[in-house]
């Protein structure tokens, strides 16, 4: 029962945001602005998906069980499945992604999940209120 309402949530999350990046893809007015703002915005966009949907995937294993410690996020699983005493949780990144992180480490709920950006090399951030930023060196 409980793992058909984890892969309920899961195919509902990938649904969803399926969606809305494709909108988002059809909106886009062809490239970014020449103010700072508007260049800082273009170059969130690009991983900034991955980074939610990252998210949501350690979000869908804590709501089944808010005890996990770590979290894995795997391409080459199709269901949430438990494997080395982690949850594994399916998750592609794009290729606006150079890397995403595989294994994410959760203390008293909090996480921070990064991508690195393969067009810029850029890293950003997600933490487990949704909010993102860029990580400085």
């Amino acid at each position: 029962m409980n793992s058909s309402k984890i892969r309920a949530g899961v195919l509902a999350s990938v649904v969803f945001l399926t969606g809305a990046f494709g909108l988002a893809g059809c909106s886009s007015d062809g490239g970014p602005t020449s103010d700072g703002a508007g260049t800082a915005q273009s170059a969130t966009s690009d991983v900034a998906t991955d980074l939610e949907t990252a998210r949501q995937a350690v979000e869908d294993a804590l709501a089944e069980n808010p005890d996990w410690s770590q979290v894995m996020l795997a391409g080459d699983v199709t269901q949430p499945t438990q494997k080395y005493g982690l949850l594994v949780m399916p998750f592609v990144k794009s290729d606006a992604a150079e890397k995403v992180t595989g294994t994410v480490t959760i203390d008293d709920g909090r996480y921070v999940i990064e991508a690195e950006s393969a067009a810029s090399g850029e890293t950003w951030q997600i933490d487990q209120d949704g909010a993102i930023s860029q990580v400085s060196d």
